[in-house]
């Protein structure tokens, strides 16, 4: 028994390494914040600004966007800043990655709680730990919020399980302090996990006494989160939470469709873990379990936008019990029970590990390389900041999707211009929603493939281009657009800035 538990500890020691190097490989690749962060680190400068007193709007984009915001990630992130003076940046680039990482951790202790068995808990943050849907979202820049988020998450599951089964009033102490984190976090993640919190309670929940023990949960939450939501609510009233409820539309049938698929795990060569749950759940069916089976699917039709995140406790879980009968099947009976002792059943938990590590990895370097600003981008939006009026309004182009736009966010926080199109904050502003936001940056995009004409419809001051496109393998593509041959031939845009990566024309005041 000794012997399996120092297993199971060595396995997890390996989750938690392999999982902090694939994770770190994102940021590393990039050179800088993955992707997304340029609004939460404008919301940061501004809550340190303020003396960390709740500012009532931030000054992103020059939007006078509400400060509505859970702020605990913000908090985190400047007061580290102030304490060891690492660049805000820096720690926009590497803290999400860490965090995730330290969600490992909170995993094991979740499918510990779900398992009794510390070597099944183990294989399950193994699993956690290697694949992208564990940390494509959370190693980004924006993942100050949410990677801390998830660990919240997976501990505010942890305990709610636990009072459920054990019912014991002691564990509402911590489930009440994980759910505030949580909810002082990330509104998204907040909801998925009430909702799973409520999936495990028709399952588990059966006496009276736990049922109050609930209510007595959610009363504390709501009492321990008021000095933040009373000051939003009396600042903004309750707009910019009923914007930000219908900013992101349910596409249900997409959703079930990618449950269909149940590739959950976001793995990029063979889905091996996804195809290991996929095992787990039929072997739930056969055993009629459906508790784990039911959280899957309650996730997709809940909130279909978040389902992948919500959905992967119950996917490990069973990809444990499909790894189980998968090497029952190749005639190792006892194999997770005594610990792995045969030769043969070592041998397949290690080439998976290595696999699962490969493909981790892989996938990091992926978002890293893909979603990035290029060192000489960089040297654009500087010269931006410090060669044009501060009321200068920019029009950016860049040809990528809204939501994989690094350039699209970063200009307002790197260079204190307006960036017509960033949809970024419009979530919170009803008065523009982001709806509306999102169709008009796909309608400026366009314009790269047109004349000059196309560009009316904009008040802008400059219009920066991106000419180059970084591609998941490292390498740069170059862009060549018909708008950038057509302004370069007119004489009523001006060049101001050219480079090998970005092209800024001045509009003329003839054109406006």
């Amino acid at each position: 028994m000794n012997q399996r538990r120092q297993f199971a500890a060595l396995i997890l020691i390996t989750a938690f390494l392999f999982g902090l190097f694939i994770r770190l490989a994102a940021p590393m690749s990039a050179g800088g914040p993955v992707n997304d962060g340029g609004l939460f680190l404008q919301m940061t400068q501004d809550l340190q600004e303020n003396r960390f007193k709740l500012p009532v709007t931030t000054t992103y984009n020059q939007l006078h966007i509400p400060f509505a915001y859970p702020p605990f990630g913000f908090y985190l992130t400047g007061a580290l800043q102030s304490i060891t003076g690492l660049p805000l940046l820096s720690l926009f680039t590497y803290l999400p990655a860490i965090l995730s990482a330290l969600a490992i951790l909170a995993f094991y202790f979740l499918a510990f709680q779900f398992t009794g068995d510390s070597l099944k808990a183990s294989l399950a943050a193994l699993f956690y730990a290697m694949i992208p849907k564990s940390f494509d979202w959370a190693i980004m820049g924006g993942g100050v919020t949410r990677a801390p988020a998830i660990c919240f998450s997976l501990l505010t599951l942890a305990f709610a399980y636990r009072l459920f089964t054990a019912k014991d009033a002691r564990n509402i102490l911590s489930t009440t302090l994980f759910a505030t984190l949580l909810t002082l976090t990330h509104p998204e993640i907040t909801f998925q996990t009430a909702f799973s919190v409520f999936v495990i309670a028709l399952f588990h929940l059966r006496d009276r006494k736990s049922i109050i023990h609930s209510l007595i949960i959610v009363i504390a939450v709501v009492l321990f989160t008021s000095p933040w939501w009373a000051t939003v609510l009396t600042r903004h009233g309750l707009t910019p939470f009923q914007t930000a409820l219908g900013s992101h539309p349910r596409d249900l049938a997409t959703s079930l469709l990618y449950l269909f698929q149940f590739n959950l795990s976001g793995e990029v060569i063979l889905a091996v873990v996804a195809v290991l749950g996929l095992i787990g759940l039929v072997r739930d069916f056969r055993h009629h379990d459906f508790f784990l089976p039911a959280w899957i699917g309650f996730s997709f039709i809940s909130d279909p936008r978040a389902a992948p995140f919500a959905s992967l406790p119950p996917l490990l879980l069973l990809a444990v019990k499909g790894f189980e009968s998968t090497l029952n099947g190749l005639g190792e009976s006892e194999s997770v029970e005594n610990g792995f002792t045969s030769k043969f059943s070592r041998h397949v938990l290690f080439g998976m590990i290595a696999y699962l590590f490969l493909s981790g990895m892989i996938s990091s370097m992926q978002f890293g390389n893909g979603l990035r600003l290029l060192p000489e981008e960089r040297q654009a939006l500087t010269w931006s900041m410090e060669n044009t009026p501060t009321n200068s309004r920019f029009l950016v182009l860049t040809g990528d999707a809204a939501l994989s736009d690094p350039l699209s966010e970063w200009f307002p926080a790197l260079t204190e211009r307006v960036s017509l199109v960033t949809i970024q904050g419009h979530e919170w502003t009803s008065d523009s929603p982001l709806i509306d936001n999102l169709k008009a940056y796909n309608r400026a995009q366009l314009c790269l493939n047109e004349a000059a004409d196309c560009l009316s419809e904009w008040n802008f001051d400059y219009l920066y281009i991106r000419k180059v496109r970084p591609q998941k393998d490292g390498s740069i593509q170059l862009q060549v657009s018909v708008l950038e041959t057509s302004l370069r031939a007119s004489s009523e845009f001006p060049v101001v800035y050219d480079s090998d990566s970005a092209v800024i024309f001045l509009r003329s005041k003839s054109t406006r």
